[in-house]
């Protein structure tokens, strides 16, 4: 990745225009939008200033946009090792990722948290540690890894102090179907792992999940987020004693090849 790509990169997932990204330097946004095309000389100065402004690191800024395929397939293992509930394929993993110098301290929380996650029982001192580091955010809303570890962080014993965390991410990007498929991808991931653990602890529909629900209704149509778009469904109907399509849901799931999902689902 060039550098102004990762400079363009970087602007969507923190979700800012290009007047935003500036804000607090002394670049013009007709200079910044050269940038950002390749068009204008890009100075070392000018993206420590826009770094600084947007409270980056530079060291996160060129493990995350300039390791980009590693980082990547570390979290596609970990993602396979959590559905497959491969308790021994996390820990070699996490391994893998410890042993990598390249790799950023979010992806880091992820492995001890999805680790932690597959075990039968919690370390609930893992994830308040966790969740301890997340806070080094300024505006965590704005960040993709805090959003991802906040999603991963879910717990039933932490449900309270989630909620409003989740309500936060709601104000914040209202309607789904406005952001890129990545963004909703994430976001609605976070609304269906609180879901998840919610149903488990309560049955009844309150005014929060109500909310939630209708943010998830929100996603866009598209095939990539086809089952974060059926779990959605299902957990409407769970709320809501449709219990036909619920029941459907988790057999289309089923023979779809996500039988650890299918199965692990609350009714």
């Amino acid at each position: 990745m060039k550098i102004n790509e990762a400079l363009k990169a970087l602007r969507k997932d923190l979700d800012l225009t290009q007047k935003q990204m500036i804000k607090g330097t002394d670049i013009t946004v007709t200079h910044y939008s050269k940038m950002e095309k390749g068009q204008n000389r890009i100075f070392i100065d000018d993206i420590f200033k826009i770094l600084k402004c947007r409270n980056i690191s530079i060291s996160y800024f060129f493990t995350r946009y300039f390791n980009e395929n590693n980082r990547l397939n570390y979290s596609e293992k970990l993602n396979l090792a959590f559905y497959n509930k491969n308790l021994d394929e996390a820990k070699k993993i996490k391994k893998e990722i410890f042993h990598d110098k390249s790799t950023t301290y979010e992806l880091k929380d992820r492995a001890i948290l999805i680790l932690d996650a597959l075990k039968q029982n919690y370390n609930y001192e893992i994830t308040e540690e966790v969740m301890n580091y997340f806070f080094r955010y300024k505006d965590w809303t704005q960040n993709d890894e805090a959003i991802i570890i906040l999603g991963n962080s879910i717990r039933i014993d932490n449900l309270m102090s989630m909620k409003p965390l989740l309500l936060k991410l709601v104000k914040k990007y209202p309607n789904l179907n406005t952001h890129t498929i990545e963004k909703q991808r994430r976001l609605a991931t976070v609304g269906i792992n609180y879901l998840y653990t919610l149903r488990k602890a309560q049955k009844q529909l309150d005014n929060p999940t109500t909310k939630i629900l209708d943010w998830l209704k929100t996603m866009s149509n598209f095939p990539e987020l086809g089952i974060l778009k059926e779990l959605y469904v299902y957990f409407m109907a769970v709320y809501t004693d449709q219990t036909n399509i619920s029941q459907n849901i988790k057999q289309v799931l089923k023979i779809s090849g996500y039988k650890n999902i299918s199965e692990n689902l609350p009714n």
